[in-house]
């Protein structure tokens, strides 16, 4: 079944995709040979040498994907230079035409392979057919291409230190299962659609092209209860036994409707779990990828985090999301479009704080003078009003995104007042359970457009979730934006994943994990009197106000050594009458950070050399 994937035409292609997968296979995974030539490109060392020059500037937000490559491969060697232009080529084998063109993907797999000096001539392995693809891999395929990316090239560089022996082992058809579970080991594979994408094209009669973890799982979900007992999954189930569990779910179905002709994303299967099966078009539409349509996304929506996990990009990036219906650029891309939807009037930004109110938001009164001496009161529309009547006035009602930045720092209830109803989508203007309000100041009927989208951020080390007030919780989706160390980089010796994961590991045990510490905080720093200086005046700081100033506890997220923070006894005031004997201390960051002080901080093993003043 996992080898048929739709009636024709659409189905017609797919024996060059996996012809393709299989000669990639043979040729660059299970040997060291090359796709497009005789030379040997897929080698441990070439392997290890390309992700040292381009995963140490992680391929995102500075630029786009094959721009940022072309600057990591400077000066590289020719062979490098194919070997990543034969990886692309990979990555880009399994996402459908409707997702990216074929002429998009020949083409910059052609650009790059020029660039070590030599043109790659068509062939089969980039012909229309080959280059069509099996599926939408979704958002975060395309969103996240350079993680993608690096899982291909760090499970690569993993899989050619295995013997030959052992490879062999792993790709045995009858036991398939031993090759999940052994990517199931690399770091992330949970959370890379690229690990589904490569079993897949590797293991076509075994592995569904399902790499959308949300549609596994409502896949798993809704037919759970037709897995055979066996392969039930427990409380603790890896990635490997959910495939294990859908070969199984495939097997059954096979049986029951006696034919091999059967795709989760089309029916008889697809409707069953909740994916639209009106036309090829809708069926194939990714609801998690960049693609997908502003009315498939949540109305209401809360990203949430500690601070400096991006939260403010995330919400750009949405915002164009939303009223674009797609956001595969770049960081000033997305920037440069989300300055130009707010001068459009699609997009307003408030920020919560402790004094803002319903008049603000909503409508309140304020003074207005007349033709005489005096003044009087006039109702004026807020924010909440003004663009809720632009979305509703806009011609095609086109998406519109009303963001709220520190949602949680206001009295939320009291600034939506009676609007906090109208928030729910089945109640919104056009919905089965359209509800209207009369407004307490202007008096007028109001009710919340279909096309409004409401965002809001949320610091949760200001505000746990769990303090928001329930009626408002029910009416939001919330998406946690956390800390990802992977995304940066080590910088003059200092390994700046490991020194960030030590933190938030300790922060963590300490607090919660609410108060963690994200990575852009470090996203800018290019040397180490850069790190220096974040940690001096912002990490160290931010940890102490986490601590309430409990600097004993600051000490021991910072590894304990003394290297950050250095304590000295303060000694006794003189002709003190009751001197309880007990010990005081000054603590003080220290003015700069020795050479391997980041080094103990991860660690954590350093004696403590720190000097307490007599």
């Amino acid at each position: 079944m996992a080898r048929w994937i739709g009636p024709s035409p659409e189905h017609e292609h797919i024996d060059d995709v996996l012809a393709a997968a299989e000669a990639w296979r043979g040729r660059c995974f299970m040997t060291d040979s090359s796709l497009f030539g005789d030379e040997n490109l897929w080698t441990l060392d070439n392997i290890r040498e390309f992700g040292r020059r381009v995963f140490n500037e992680p391929i995102i937000d500075k630029g786009s994907f094959v721009e940022n490559l072309e600057k990591q491969l400077e000066a590289a060697s020719p062979q490098l230079i194919r070997l990543a232009a034969e990886a692309v080529w990979f990555l880009h084998l399994f996402p459908a035409s409707t997702s990216m063109k074929q002429e998009t993907k020949r083409n910059q797999v052609k650009q790059i392979w020029r660039w070590s000096g030599s043109d790659l001539e068509n062939s089969f392995y980039l012909s229309d057919r080959t280059l069509k693809g099996v599926a939408h891999p979704g958002r975060q395929y395309f969103q996240n291409r350079g993680q993608n990316f690096e899982f291909l090239i760090r499970a690569m560089e993993q899989w050619k230190t295995e013997s030959r022996s052992r490879q062999a082992a792993l790709m045995n058809e009858d036991e398939s299962w031993s090759l999940a579970r052994w990517f199931d080991a690399i770091e992330n594979s949970d959370r890379r659609p690229m690990r589904s994408v490569i079993l897949y094209l590797l293991f076509p009669d075994y592995m569904e092209r399902i790499s959308i973890l949300q549609h596994r799982k409502r896949i798993f979900e809704t037919f759970k209860s037709q897995i055979p007992p066996q392969f039930q999954l427990s409380d603790e189930f890896s990635s490997a036994d959910v495939d294990r569990a859908l070969y199984e779910l495939r097997e059954g179905f096979e049986k029951k409707y006696g034919k091999k002709e059967l795709d989760f994303y089309h029916p008889p299967l697809a409707e069953q779990w909740g994916w639209p099966p009106s036309d090829s078009q809708d069926r194939d539409m990714d609801l998690s990828d960049g693609h997908r349509p502003s009315e498939a996304l949540a109305l209401n929506t809360i990203l949430y985090g500690p601070p400096g996990t991006g939260k403010t990009y995330a919400t750009a990036r949405r915002c164009v999301e939303i009223c674009d219906g797609k956001a595969e650029w770049s960081d000033t891309d997305i920037r440069r479009r989300y300055g130009e939807l707010i001068k459009e009037g699609r997009v307003e930004f408030v920020t919560f704080h402790q004094s803002y109110g319903y008049e603000e938001f909503v409508e309140g009164l304020r003074p207005e003078t007349g033709e005489g001496a005096g003044f009087r009161l006039v109702a004026k529309d807020g924010v909440l009003k003004r663009i809720a009547e632009r979305a509703r006035e806009s011609e095609g009602r086109p998406p519109h995104v009303l963001v709220i930045d520190e949602i949680n720092r206001a009295n939320v209830s009291k600034v939506l007042g009676e609007l906090v109803t109208l928030l729910e989508e089945d109640k919104r203007e056009g919905a089965p359970n359209e509800t209207a309000v009369t407004l307490p100041y202007s008096g007028e009927s109001f009710t919340l457009p279909a096309n409004l989208h409401v965002l809001g951020t949320m610091n949760t080390a200001d505000r746990s979730i769990a303090l928001l007030d329930t009626a408002l919780r029910r009416r939001f989706e919330f998406d946690e934006v956390s800390p990802q160390p992977e995304l940066l980089e080590t910088v003059d010796g200092i390994d700046l994943p490991a020194v960030l994961r030590a933190i938030n590991a300790r922060l963590e045990y300490l607090i919660d994990r609410d108060h963690l510490i994200g990575h852009a905080w470090f996203m800018g720093a290019e040397t180490k009197a850069d790190v220096d200086h974040i940690m001096r005046r912002k990490i160290v700081p931010l940890i102490a106000e986490y601590f309430h100033d409990d600097w004993n506890k600051v000490h021991a997220v910072l590894g304990g050594s003394g290297d950050f923070v250095r304590r000295e006894r303060l000694p006794s005031p003189p002709d003190l009458d009751e001197d309880t004997g007990e010990e005081r201390y000054r603590w003080t960051v220290q003015a700069s950070f020795e050479d391997g002080a980041y080094d103990r901080l991860v660690s954590g093993k350093a004696p403590d050399a720190e000097t307490e003043a007599e």
